[in-house]
């Protein structure tokens, strides 16, 4: 700023200096003029004849006070305009310096958010790995009911719903699962889920499948502590049976999902229990019930996760419902299971369109 003022103050004195001397110039000039057109001569005593005569130099001759003036106004202006440029220079410097610190610190921190997303990334993918090794291997099912379909379709990488298949002395049990929530925190209960199954049946050896529902129930709510926590909410849906082939016979328990049967292209649904496995929330909960019925060789049974029947339309204004696979399985019953779940996800590809998955989605077909 002080070369500013200095540079200002010089352009006063030039402003100041260049209006008196053209002020100056200027009546000479218009004299020497004057005297020349009038032929008085252009010495000493024709330009005093000019002036004496001409009422006009008079005014003429004062042009140096107004010129010098202004000049002196005009180098003020100069001043100004120098000082303000000198600031908007120096503003300009600093905004641009603080941009460019603050680019800086954006790199870096888009460096840093990028290098976590890949490490969350990777963690996930790795867990993915982990659920699809656990409770998303089909084999055994597929090796025990070959004709046979599972559909998982998580929202996110992992999933909230699984799949689970065990066998037990003589008889097969199937579970469509459907955990509170999707993505990781899915994922999370979905293991727990699973293995608590696990030791129901095969260690503390639960066979009927309304027991099955009990104790699960009451383990999660031990797990999660929600004796204690009345906030926690979190547990499952799902719709479990167990087939004794010998008896050809089926036991079903449900816990908010329903079994579809087909026999010789007749539907039926049975739709178990009204509440879920897990919290408190119910003031009236009643004990899991069963349903037991027989089958024939050949028959279909078919059980599923919400994601599926509350799956927006492309238009977003409807949801899948269930009486979409209904129809959808008893127009195809006769046809091998590969078959049914492969036009299937054609009819579900068709019917979300471009609108995203809602939810978690978990469809299982057996041939008996």
């Amino acid at each position: 700023m002080a070369n500013s003022s200095v540079a200002g103050g010089n352009a006063r004195t030039r402003y100041t200096v260049y209006g008196a001397l053209f002020g100056f110039a200027f009546p000479v000039v218009a004299t020497m003029f004057d005297a020349y057109m009038r032929d008085l001569g252009l010495g000493f005593g024709g330009l005093l004849e000019a002036q004496r005569t001409q009422p006009l130099h008079w005014i003429i001759d004062t042009a140096p006070i107004f010129l010098g003036l202004f000049a002196r106004v005009a180098g003020d202006k100069q001043q100004e305009v120098s000082e303000l440029n000198e600031g908007l220079e120096e503003l300009v410097r600093k905004r641009t310096n603080e941009l460019s610190e603050q680019n800086n610190e954006l790199r870096v921190t888009q460096s840093e958010l990028s290098d976590s997303l890949d490490r969350i990334s990777q963690s996930i993918n790795y867990a993915q790995r982990i659920q699809d090794a656990i409770i998303a291997n089909t084999e055994e099912l597929r090796h025990d009911f070959v004709d046979s379909f599972v559909i998982f379709r998580p929202r996110d990488i992992v999933s909230g719903d699984f799949p689970w298949y065990l066998k037990k002395d003589r008889y097969h049990y199937f579970a469509a699962v459907d955990c509170t929530g999707h993505g990781v925190p899915g994922a999370f209960m979905s293991l727990v889920g699973h293995f608590l199954l696990h030791r129901i049946v095969k260690e503390k050896g639960f066979t009927d499948t309304d027991q099955i529902l009990n104790e699960l129930h009451k383990e999660i709510v031990v797990a999660l502590n929600q004796e204690s926590d009345l906030e926690v909410h979190d547990g499952m849906d799902m719709a479990i049976c167990r087939v004794d082939i010998e008896k050809q016979e089926i036991q079903f328990s449900g816990a908010g999902n329903p079994l579809y049967h087909l026999s010789d292209g007749e539907f039926a649904e049975h739709k178990g229990d009204f509440w879920s496995i897990g919290g408190t929330q119910y003031r009236k909960r009643e004990p899991y019930t069963s349903e037991t019925f027989n089958y024939k060789k050949g028959d279909l049974i078919a059980m599923f996760s919400d994601g599926i029947t509350d799956q927006y339309s492309d238009d977003g204004t409807k949801k899948f419902g269930f009486k979409r696979i209904q129809k959808h399985l008893t127009q195809h019953h006769d046809q091998g299971m590969e078959h049914i779940a492969h036009t299937f996800q054609k009819e579900m590809d068709a019917w979300m369109g471009t609108h995203r998955q809602m939810d978690d989605m978990l469809f299982m077909g057996i041939r008996l």
